[in-house]
């Protein structure tokens, strides 16, 4: 019957109860109560008298750590128990009972009858050298069980040690596990019969609510039946099941997501006995994803929202275009990122057939462990011989005894006879006076007769001392005999506990190497550091993740697979783990076999030996390089997308603000001819007859010119448009350049009335030569640039245009010598709508000097300002020379 114990200390740290952590079968049907009834419960409220020294032994074992082993009466129960304590943790005592009762009265019951056997043992004196004889085999024999006893506890005590040293480390290790994974265990029928301290934290339950409970206390609803239906299908079929699921944490909608691993366990005869989960939170890679498809979904509402409030600008299109194609982009690497999350989970299926060897491995070590038990029974078989032949022995000396009495019964009888020789010698000397004749004769002979009975009464007198030396000879050697029995007994007694504490042992190192193998097979990197930062440990993930080999690394310092700037938070954490502290969640860098650096997220914990002390640190990693890419690369492109959309936004803002100014300039523009354009009109209409021709003729022609104004500031915003949406095509041909200005100067110099000297300047003679631009485009630039030139000179009646050249380009310049343009409006003189400060009540619409720049743009050209207030401007036109 074994316990797990957690002891309670008052003030003074004197133990006064204690409660039950763990128990196993037996001793809950001691209890006659179940396991669940038990644990967690103190022992006062289950038992009503609780013996006072084992509380101080106990208390004993927990402040020492040095186990105990004793017998105590149990007046709870009316029984005799073998009691072994051993320390587990600070605070926790692991409890052994053996019920001795039957063993112990028969002690005492035999104790008893040797007394009363006492006397008749002294009478055992013709036997004795016999039974000495015999006596000294019965010691041979049981010097031989004992040396066997004390073999059987030699390797007890080292199977003890190397259990409890495989106990320390394996305990460490499954601490490790449980900081990083959230683990759960039920029976066959899916009843909660574990959680560790992950699993409460995050379904915010305390482990006493959940155990015993159905695992659907956390089933969130959220799943169809079918999928329900297809994993318990799949692990009541001894198959593990693998996928992402939501539960439901305490609480009303808390939702967790989790990547889970079920793996059903069996018995030796394949009956599944119960269900091991072992699951990661995946909510934040989920949320992530919901995040980026909010993000996208924004940013798709900001575009289009952005070409709504702008349709006529197809450039805004292309970039809502472009960002779509980005974030397809992103959910093509998200995609990728399933399929590798899709390999890693084949390779914890994997490891999970691996476990299943394991568990075959350990069905075939259960079979071996009850070959040792069919063994040990044999060894009870002879055992139980041996002792059959003692009591055969016993039986022999009690007939030895009933002789020894015959014997001393014989003598007694002489004794008597020797009382009836004296009776008659009183007799004759009454004769003797008598016989006075016969005196001298019968004095003599009475003289000889005494002499020979004094002789005979010394040696009834040594006889006497021999026999009570012999008697006390026996009585010291059945006291012997006595020890030497109890003594076997008790080797007996501490043979079938040491047989059931070895087998227990046995049990536990099965289990230990169950889950050192889990371990070594995990799916996560575990390793082990010792404390004079050499690796101990590395289990197959570690292999996979770093492509380093055991035997590469083992010995090794860790020193020398981490980066420099990982080094000095990766130490510090070393140091907190090895002053006794774990921590959980720290980001940690290590180099691969290929170089390449290798993001773990890790939790670690301290490994000490059987005796407390601090002998390194273990750690359980998460290979999250990808993630922390994929999160970088997330972010990365946030920050882009931000830094676009602020963009967008900002020019969005430019947009509505140049718009704001068009319709004000465009209507004020557009009001001009058109009121022109009506009083002319209506003139004519009014005073048709009264007119003369030539009047007419003035009036049509002013509204002739009227409209082509209009034409044009309507071309202007066409080419504005087509600018802004980068449908500005550059459509060139050879054109005579001469020809092509001279044009220009004439139809620009007509719609100005010829109110400016326009003087052309040609060096070089270019003028002959012909030039490659777009001739539509090129209409545009230098309209623009000749009729502004004229525009803001009134006072001035000469513009100069002048032709140069150098490797590149043919140079048109156009010079004025008008009202000039200040320095800081130079820098904006080429954006739309843009107009100085000093050109009063000149009418224009800004959209000049943006147009002939967007068209030189489109023929990779170029276009530079030279000006001063008051004395002028000279716009320069580079233009590509001939292919």
């Amino acid at each position: 019957m074994v316990e797990v114990i957690e002891l309670i200390y008052d003030k003074q740290q004197q133990p006064i109860d204690f409660y039950i952590r763990d128990v196993n079968i037996s001793f809950a049907k001691l209890l006659n109560k179940t396991k669940e009834e038990l644990i967690d419960k103190k022992i006062t409220s289950v038992v009503g008298i609780i013996e006072d020294y084992w509380l101080t032994s106990f208390a004993s074992v927990d402040k020492t750590g040095a186990p105990i082993r004793f017998k105590s009466y149990g007046a709870e129960f009316d029984k005799y128990y073998f009691v072994s304590a051993w320390k587990i943790t600070k605070g926790r005592v692991g409890v052994s009972f053996t019920c001795i009762t039957e063993s112990e009265k028969a002690e005492i019951a035999l104790k008893e009858k040797l007394e009363k056997e006492k006397n008749a043992r002294n009478k055992t004196e013709y036997k004795l050298k016999e039974k000495t004889l015999e006596l000294q085999n019965s010691f041979d024999n049981l010097h031989a069980v004992n040396t066997k006893l004390a073999f059987q506890n030699q390797e007890k005590d080292r199977w003890a040690e190397a259990l409890a040293n495989i106990k320390v480390e394996l305990e460490q290790q499954v601490v490790c596990l449980n900081q990083a994974a959230i683990v759960s265990e039920t029976d066959a029928a899916g009843t909660i019969i574990f959680v560790n301290d992950n699993f409460c934290k995050i379904f915010g339950y305390q482990r006493k609510e959940l155990i015993g409970k159905d695992h659907a206390v956390i089933k969130s609803g959220e799943h169809s039946s079918n999928f329900m239906t297809s994993m318990w299908k799949t692990i009541r079929s001894g198959k593990v099941w693998k996928g992402e699921i939501i539960n439901k944490a305490k609480g009303h909608n808390n939702f967790i997501w989790l990547e889970m691993t079920i793996t059903p366990f069996k018995d030796v005869n394949g009956k599944i006995i119960k269900y091991v989960g072992i699951q990661f939170d995946i909510t934040a890679q989920v949320k992530q994803k919901e995040t980026l498809s909010k993000q996208a979904e924004k940013l798709a509402s900001a575009n289009s929202k952005l070409a709504f409030q702008n349709k006529e600008k197809d450039k805004r299109v292309a970039e809502l275009a472009k960002a779509m194609y980005d974030l397809s982009y992103q959910h093509e690497e998200k995609d990728k990122r399933s399929k590798e999350l899709a390999s890693a989970k084949e390779e914890k299926e994997k490891r999970a057939r691996e476990l299943v060897i394991a568990n075959t491995e350990l069905a075939f070590q259960n079979t071996e462990k009850e070959k040792r038990a069919n063994e040990l029974a044999v060894a009870n078989t002879e055992l139980a011989f041996q002792n059959k032949e003692k009591e055969q022995r016993a039986d022999e000396l009690v007939v030895a005894n009933i002789e020894l009495a015959f014997q001393n019964e014989e003598k007694e009888k002489r004794a008597d006879e020797l009382a009836v020789a004296n009776t008659e010698l009183a007799f004759q000397n009454k004769e003797k006076e008598q016989r006075a004749n016969e005196l001298a004769v019968a004095n003599t002979e009475l003289a000889f007769q005494n002499k020979e009975k004094d002789s005979r009464s010394e040696e009834l007198v040594l006889a006497k001392e021999e026999k009570e030396k012999r008697a006390n000879e026996l009585m010291i050697a059945n006291t012997e005999l006595a020890f030497q029995n109890k003594e076997k007994d008790k080797r007996a007694d501490e043979l079938i506990i040491a047989n059931k504490e070895k087998d227990r042992r046995v049990e536990e190192l099965a289990i230990a190497k169950e889950l050192r193998q889990f371990i070594e097979t995990s799916s996560t990197p575990i390793f082990g550091i010792d404390n004079t930062g050499l690796i101990n440990e590395w289990n197959q993930a570690s292999e996979r993740v770093t492509g380093y080999k055991k035997e590469e690394v083992l010995g090794s310092n860790w020193k020398s697979f981490t980066p420099i700037e990982s080094e000095i938070k990766a130490s510090k954490i070393l140091n907190l783990v090895l002053s006794g502290k774990s921590t959980a969640n720290f980001e940690f860098s290590i180099f691969s076999k290929a170089k390449k650096p290798i993001m773990l997220l890790v939790n670690s914990s301290t490994r000490r030996d059987t005796h407390g002390k601090i002998k390194g640190m273990l750690a359980v990693g998460q290979d999250i390089t990808e993630l922390v890419g994929y999160r970088n690369e997330l972010e990365i492109k946030v920050e882009e997308r931000t830094v676009k959309l602020n963009q967008a936004l900002e020019k969005q803002k430019e947009l509505n603000d140049i718009k704001s100014k068009f319709v004000s300039t465009a209507s004020h523009e557009f009001r001009t001819p058109l009121t022109a354009i009506n009083f002319a009109a209506g003139s004519i209409k009014k005073y048709w007859k009264k007119m003369e021709p030539k009047m007419v003729e003035q009036k049509l022609y002013k509204i002739e010119n009227q409209v082509l104004h209009m034409t044009r500031l309507l071309d202007d915003v066409l080419l504005v448009g087509q600018a802004g949406a980068n449908e500005l095509k550059n459509n060139p041909s050879h054109v005579h350049l001469g020809a092509f200005i001279n044009e220009i100067i004439e139809e620009v110099s007509i719609s100005q009335e010829k109110s400016h000297q326009i003087v052309v300047l040609d060096p070089e003679g270019l003028k002959k030569n012909t030039i490659f631009i777009d001739k539509k485009l090129g209409r545009n630039i230098f309209i623009n640039l000749i009729s502004n030139a004229i525009k803001y000179s009134a006072n001035s009646k000469k513009i100069v245009v002048e032709f140069s050249s150098n490797k590149k380009y043919i140079i048109i310049s156009v010079t004025d010598f008008g009202i000039g343009i200040s320095n800081t409006e130079l820098k904006t003189v080429f954006n739309p709508f843009s107009r100085g400060k000093n050109v009063d009540l000149i009418q224009g619409t800004g959209l000049g000097l943006s147009i002939a720049k967007e068209a030189i743009d489109a023929m990779q050209g170029k276009i530079l300002v030279k000006s001063a207030i008051g004395k002028g401007t000279t716009f320069i036109a580079k233009l590509p020379k001939t292919k």
